[in-house]
């Protein structure tokens, strides 16, 4: 099980009298002392006198080293230098260009830089050929290195997988930065706040029903596909909401269908629809009408989406939103 809250040491760090890089493969242990006793923690009752000898020791060697002073973080240009330099064995050359992305990217989203710098392109580019995509994480690996490229057709196919519960929430922002094509640095935001993307990711690799598992003659009007069933809600009044799903088209441009309350009908029927530029137009042009994300805005609507498989019933001429004046650009 990982555990990602805690800290490692760096492969690279810098003394802290001459500033010169020092490699912890290869350095000699000398010494060492606990800067958290855990001696006797789990003793029954009164400590041991045996863990109480050992803890009066640790406590020795901590003061000893109280004042010595702390290796320090190697800089990007000192990793640089030596995974150019290329003293070290091949199976370290992923985690310090890593290493060296990673401080690059601190100081990205320090200043705000979009752009690359030389070196930072190249090494993305080098370590494209270092990872697989064998694993989740290094196909989320791969997608933002991607996009940080600003390949974001790239990393979208990078994305294109059914990933774990674990990485969906991940994928799911790296998916909407890809969308706003955006190439800096990417945040992931903490474990308690991962629900609503995963659940987004979810649907949105949702397969759309298949119509050739029925019988033809029970699915008239034909089915139309959307490819998932990430719904938007407007609440109207007392029971009575309008709802939305957006589909993302081959040019990228995007299109929202409307439907209302199915009112017992066995099938979702859509209404009403319009074109945007894009995804993001889209879910800004839905908040902007009052819609909101069903997931995240909880309440007894909750289960009242339109179910089952959708049918086009535009020709009715029901045209609300696209017609009628009841949306604001």
């Amino acid at each position: 099980m990982s555990a990602p809250m805690l800290p490692t040491t760096p492969l690279l760090a810098a003394c802290p009298h001459c500033k010169s890089s020092i490699f912890w493969p290869i350095a000699k242990e000398v010494d060492s002392y606990d800067t958290y006793d855990m001696t006797g923690f789990f003793d029954v009752g009164l400590i041991s006198p045996e863990n109480l000898v050992l803890r009066a020791e640790k406590k020795v060697k901590k003061l000893k080293y109280q004042d010595v002073a702390k290796y320090e973080q190697a800089s990007p240009e000192q990793i640089l230098e030596f995974i150019q330099r290329g003293r070290f064995e091949s199976s370290y050359e992923l985690p310090l260009r890593l290493l060296f992305w990673q401080r690059c990217n601190d100081e990205r989203l320090e200043v705000g830089r979009v752009g690359l710098k030389f070196d930072e392109r190249e090494n993305l580019q080098k370590m494209l050929f270092l990872v697989d995509q064998s694993t989740d994480s290094h196909l989320l690996l791969r997608a933002e290195i991607f996009r940080q490229l600003e390949q974001f057709d790239e990393a979208r196919f990078m994305l294109d997988h059914d990933f774990d519960e674990e990485m969906a929430a991940r994928a799911e922002q790296l998916m909407l930065a890809i969308e706003r094509k955006d190439s800096l640095p990417l945040q992931f935001v903490g474990r308690d706040d991962e629900y609503d993307y995963e659940t987004a990711w979810l649907a949105r690799r949702y397969a759309p029903e298949d119509p050739t598992k029925f019988n033809f003659a029970e699915l008239t009007p034909p089915v139309f596909k959307i490819g998932n069933r990430d719904w938007w809600v407007k609440v109207l009044g007392m029971l009575c909401h309008n709802w939305a799903l957006i589909e993302r088209n081959e040019d990228d441009t995007a299109t929202v269908y409307f439907f209302q309350d199915q009112g017992g009908k066995e099938r979702p029927a859509i209404i009403d629809s319009l074109g945007f530029a894009g995804v993001r137009d889209a879910r800004q042009g839905l908040k902007d009408n009052g819609f909101e994300i069903l997931k995240t805005y909880p309440g007894p609507w909750m289960g009242c989406e339109p179910k089952g498989f959708i049918y086009d019933d535009r020709y009715v001429g029901n045209f609300v939103y696209s017609q009628l004046g009841y949306w604001k650009s």
